[in-house]
Formats: C-alpha cells, sequence, structure tokens
C-alpha cells in the first residue's frame, strides 16, 4: 500500500507523512522489487523522493557499503574488455538528462555490468540445430511468407517485422534445445518461452537491448531462413571481451527467440540489489563534457547512438562472423568444441 502511494501521489507529502512517521518499513519492496524510493524516482515524483531520503530511505543503500564508481574488480566477468564497455556506457547514461530513461539506462548497465553472474566464457557463441526441427521451422517459415508481401515500400521506409506462426511448435522447441544450453552454460534451467517467428525486412531495426532480466538468462536465437541473394545484415553481439562481433544474413531474416533461466535464479533479490546499487545523485548531470563520448539516448532496455552509423558506434570495429561449414549440432563458439551431450545416443 505504501508503494503504491508513493507511485500515485505526484507530490502529496502530506498523505506519505502518516505511514512513515508511525514505522513504515522503508525497505519494502513491491513484486517488481521496488521501494517507495525507485518508485518515486521512476515516476518523476521529486518531492515525494526528497520526502522518502528525509524519512532514512537511503540507510537501505549505506548499509550495503556500495561504492561509486566501481572498482575494476566488481565487473562481472573482470575483463578488461567488458570493464571499458561499461565504465563508457555508464558515463553515457549519467548525461541523459530525461530521468525515467535515466535511471531504466543505470538499471540495465548496472545490472548487465554489475549484478548478474556471468555463466559462459565468451558470453556467446554458434552452433547448429537439431537438423529436423529447423526443416519444420523453415517450412512453417516459407508457408506463411505466402500470404505476406514483404517487399520494402518506399513510403514505409522503416518496415516493421512479420510475425509467422507455428503451431505447436514452441514447447518443442525449448524442450529440444534445453539440453544444449544446459551443456553450454554448465547449470539446470527452466524453459521461459521461445517467441516467433519473426522475420526482419530490409530496413527493419531491432536496436541493441538487454533482454528481461528476471527469466532471459540463458537465451539464443535460431535463425530460420533469410533471402541469400541480397546485400546481409548483421545480428550484432557485444561479448564478454568488450568486443563487437557480427553475424552476417540477408535481406530479410526469421528468427525463433529461445529464452531459459537457472533453476536456482533469483531474480528477485538480484533486481532489488541493482535498484540499490545505482549511484547517490543518480539524477544529477555531470558539469563536464567528455570529449568522444558519443550522445546515449535510452528506451526502456534499448540504446542507440544516434551520432553514429546505424546508431550504434561499436559497428566502427567489429568481429565478423559467417556460420563455418564444418560446425555440427553440439558444437559451440569459433574454435569448435563439443558441449558434450547426446543425441540419439550419439555424442556431439
Amino acid at each position: 500500500m505504501y508503494l503504491q502511494s508513493a507511485r500515485l501521489l505526484s507530490g502529496k507529502n502530506t498523505l506519505l507523512s502518516s505511514p512513515f512517521s508511525h514505522g513504515a518499513n522503508l525497505g519494502q519492496v513491491d513484486r517488481s522489487g521496488r521501494t517507495c524510493l525507485h518508485c518515486a524516482a521512476l515516476t518523476g515524483h521529486s518531492s515525494c523522493l526528497a520526502f522518502a531520503l528525509d524519512y532514512g530511505a537511503d540507510e537501505y543503500i549505506e548499509k550495503r557499503k556500495y561504492k561509486w564508481p566501481p572498482i575494476p574488480t566488481e565487473f562481472i566477468p573482470q575483463t578488461p574488455g567488458w570493464r571499458s564497455l561499461h565504465e563508457r556506457r555508464l558515463k553515457q547514461v549519467a548525461r541523459v538528462e530525461d530521468e525515467y530513461a535515466k535511471y531504466n539506462g543505470y538499471m540495465t548497465v548496472v545490472h548487465s555490468a554489475l549484478m548478474s553472474p556471468h555463466f559462459t566464457e565468451h558470453g556467446w557463441a554458434l552452433t547448429r540445430g537439431p537438423p529436423d526441427l529447423v526443416d519444420s521451422l523453415l517450412q512453417c517459415l516459407m508457408d506463411g511468407l505466402k500470404s505476406y508481401d514483404h517487399e520494402v515500400h518506399n513510403e514505409y521506409p522503416l518496415e516493421p517485422p512479420l510475425m509467422v506462426s507455428i503451431p505447436g511448435l514452441h514447447e518443442g522447441v525449448l524442450h529440444e534445445f534445453q539440453p544444449i544450453h544446459e551443456a553450454w552454460s554448465g547449470v539446470k534451467l527452466v524453459g521461459n518461452n521461445a517467441y516467433g517467428l519473426r522475420v526482419y525486412r530490409n530496413q527493419s531495426n531491432l536496436q541493441m537491448h538487454v533482454d528481461e532480466s528476471a527469466t532471459h538468462i540463458i537465451s539464443s536465437i535460431l535463425h530460420t531462413g533469410h533471402d541469400p541473394n541480397r546485400e546481409p545484415w548483421p545480428l550484432v553481439i557485444e561479448d564478454f571481451q568488450g568486443d563487437t562481433q557480427e553475424q552476417y544474413n540477408g535481406e530479410w531474416y526469421s528468427s525463433i527467440f529461445i529464452h531459459y533461466y537457472p533453476v536456482d535464479w533469483d531474480c528477485e533479490r538480484i533486481n532489488i540489489e541493482t535498484h540499490y546499487r545505482i549511484p547517490p545523485g543518480w539524477s544529477d548531470l555531470p558539469e563536464e563534457d567528455i570529449e568522444g563520448l558519443e550522445k546515449l539516448v535510452v528506451s526502456e532496455t534499448s540504446f542507440r547512438e544516434p551520432a553514429c552509423k546505424h546508431e550504434w558506434c561499436g559497428l566502427r570495429e567489429t568481429k565478423k562472423w559467417e556460420m563455418p561449414e564444418e560446425l555440427k549440432l553440439g558444437q559451440v563458439d569459433g574454435v569448435i568444441k563439443s558441449l558434450g551431450i547426446q543425441n540419439n545416443g550419439d555424442d556431439l
């Protein structure tokens, strides 16, 4: 009730005074792990925020003894490239003027850089899917595209992606791919969802983003089909070494998105700690500019850098990949290695 009051009151502090003065728990959280402090910040109620701080909500931050800026050993993983990538991004977030966007930016970057454990060496890999399942998905894709006009129209320069139905196959995708994800990540997983088929067309745009932190922890993009006859466009990933990876595809590109989370994943605790890890004075704007630091635009959990080509500066220097012909189901990474799982009794 107190959290809902902080979310809705728009600065009517007299109504907040009674529960706070009678010992309301300022550290109580809602289902998303947000305290009244966080709710006031997210909804732009600066007077409510100041009021909560006056009543001692900041003690829940202070007792955790978090320091800002983070020290190098706090980044997860502790690789120089990953740390450098996120130190730069935190500086960009600090200069976002809209407070709602800025808080979301901090939540996304802090979670990614400082709070979420890593399960693999590089943070990404390439492998092949089960052939029978991939063939079934490809047939659904080809049949579904017949009902769409997927040419690019000049009057609509940004074409939205298409959705192609795959009746009955979503659970099969989750089931078939779970042992592959478990072998790669080294943990037991719970299947959350498989989403697609989604068809991106020429001029479609999927901004750089971080997936849902509660359920999308160990994930993959299963490529089901693309146009091989046109100029390719990249799928872009940032790895744990701080490098930007590009995998090339055709003019149109179709995928299904597959998401799992560890069986012991404590999303509420991590989410709460991410709120508390946001720096004191997060809403303050730095007085000085940093030469060469491009402006970052934040929308929920996605980012773009308008000053750079394709709105992402990391594309100026990337490592480019194509699926190696010799890569088989159950093998991953550019340096091909076995995941040690079995398929129909055969080691992969």
